[in-house]
């Protein structure tokens, strides 16, 4: 995408945050005043409060998911936006998600759950999702590095790397990883490029 449609994407996201936000905010406040209206001041009859009520909490929680899920869909726009290097686009936002990416929390993150993958494919654990695990054995002192690269705060990292690290990890449908049936190779081609976008210098990580 250009810069100029990831911008319309996001002003499109946005509005449907603000919407998402303004409707729940509407509903919570509409099932309060039905809770009082019904139980303290009698004004309208206890069933009807309590229809009211269950209604107004019923699409306050819709809208709560809305939020969430147009806030992961614009992370997500935010990440190709890193990944394609327009940093001009949304700057502020882009650099606050930028250094969420090479956190320490999310390195930490990132790191246990490529060691639970190993792990898993060693010992023949059980995974909340299938993965491959043949392909995970034959890549497992790659997989094992990366994790090492994540540990080491003194080294630097590329946020476009923990992007495409991310990915690796939460695409059900595109990675590599959760391919059963795929080839090795690419579980592996895919390792290489991540860490070469993730540190161009391991000096500090030999040391």
């Amino acid at each position: 995408m250009t810069p100029s449609e990831l911008t319309a994407l996001l002003a499109r996201l946005n509005d449907r945050i603000r919407s998402a936000v303004t409707g729940a905010s509407s509903l919570a406040v509409l099932a309060v005043v039905a809770i009082v209206a019904g139980y303290g001041t009698h004004r309208i009859g206890l069933e009807m409060a309590k229809t009211l009520a269950v209604f107004a909490a019923i699409g306050g929680i819709v809208m709560v998911a809305a939020y969430k899920f147009y806030a992961w869909q614009r992370e997500e726009v935010y990440d190709d936006i890193v990944l394609q290097g327009f940093r001009h686009v949304h700057p502020a936002a882009v650099a606050r998600r930028t250094a969420a990416l090479v956190s320490c929390a999310r390195r930490r993150q990132l790191a246990d759950t490529l060691d639970r993958f190993v792990s898993a494919a060693v010992e023949n654990h059980p995974t909340p999702v299938p993965v491959h695990r043949d392909a995970l054995l034959a890549v497992q002192p790659q997989v094992r590095h990366l994790s090492l690269i994540l540990r080491t705060e003194e080294v630097d990292l590329d946020p476009a790397g923990m992007v495409l690290l991310s990915r690796l990890i939460t695409d059900g449908s595109s990675s590599p990883l959760y391919k059963l049936k795929g080839d090795e190779r690419d579980l592996r081609r895919e390792l290489d490029r991540i860490k070469n976008a993730l540190v161009a210098d391991e000096t500090r990580l030999a040391a």
